[in-house]
């Protein structure tokens, strides 16, 4: 087999053997995962400064490593159920990856990581929706899109 075929054929093999990983989260009592690609921090609650006339989603404002990060309530802009905003010593705050914003979102819980084969995220096409439904270990499960959040 030629030099190139063969390479090919490891490269193809390696995508098909790829896990990524999926943060389990509780957002409103919900379980829901989320990529773990598009979370930059996984932290404890810091103090936030509420913002008058604020949108109804934006919980508020912390002070995070020098920067100010805008905390949201990913469950009043998806359909997830609104998060519970008592901060209780399981409450996380998911500082999200993005080039320009700094902003999280509010959990209630952070579980477990999840692995799962590429190829159950591969196929999705969530068409911009924040929410897909997917199946892991037999049981139907949501996943949230950060991205489409962020948009």
């Amino acid at each position: 087999m030629p030099n190139s075929k063969r390479t090919a054929v490891k490269a193809a093999e390696k995508q098909q053997n790829q896990r990524i990983d999926l943060l389990r989260v509780s957002i409103g009592g919900k379980v829901v995962f989320v990529r773990s690609s598009e979370i930059k921090e996984v932290m404890r609650p810091k103090p936030l400064t509420p913002v008058p006339m604020g949108p109804e989603h934006m919980i508020g404002l912390a002070n995070v490593h020098g920067q100010i990060v805008c905390i949201i309530d990913a469950g009043s802009v998806t359909s997830l159920p609104p998060c519970h905003r008592d901060v209780a010593p399981r409450t996380r705050f998911l500082l999200l990856r993005h080039a320009v914003m700094h902003v999280g979102i509010w959990v209630d819980e952070v579980s477990k990581i999840q692995q799962v084969d590429h190829s159950l995220l591969a196929n999705l096409g969530n068409n911009g929706d924040s929410i897909s439904r997917i199946n892991i270990e037999g049981a139907e499960c949501e996943l949230l899109h950060c991205d489409a959040l962020l948009h």
